[in-house]
């Protein structure tokens, strides 16, 4: 059971919506604690709360679209409770709710997305991405050895 669970999701055909699953590549070639995993996916389904709800911390990737491009945010993530209204496709909050409602699972979350510029058809990212992308997972590798150390101590 990994205790930091790294969700990467975008759609890798659309340019930029793809950054998460480059960011994961790289992420996973660096030294990260050994309790940390990385699950890349279009998007986010239901069955992503299993793992979710089996992890300390959570960190949820992915390409914003509003903003300025290349701009990175992180924001903490709180639980949304499930509504009748459900679909396959959820947010990080629904995911969360999921987590805790069926599975009892209660993780702290973050989102960081980085503002893209491109969404058109495509498997490359805009120069302005391709150029934040370092940053990015210089920030979720960051925030994964933050938590593993915070957790030694």
């Amino acid at each position: 059971m990994p205790r930091i669970l790294i969700i990467a999701y975008g759609n890798p055909l659309r340019c930029d919506d793809g950054l998460a699953w480059r960011a994961a590549e790289a992420l996973s070639r660096m030294n990260l604690p050994p309790d940390v995993a990385i699950i890349t996916r279009h998007q986010l389904t239901p069955e992503l709360a299993v793992q979710a709800s089996q992890a300390e911390t959570v960190l949820f990737v992915d390409a914003a679209r509003s903003g300025v491009p290349g701009e990175l945010a992180t924001s903490p993530l709180m639980a949304q409770p499930l509504s009748s209204a459900f679909s396959h496709e959820c947010s990080p909050a629904v995911i969360l709710g999921i987590a805790r409602e069926i599975y009892r699972g209660s993780p702290r979350a973050i989102t960081i997305s980085l503002c893209g510029e491109c969404f058109d058809y495509g498997e490359t990212l805009s120069s302005k991405i391709e150029e934040s992308l370092p940053r990015l997972i210089a920030l979720v590798g960051g925030l994964a050895q933050a938590v593993e150390h915070a957790r030694a101590r």
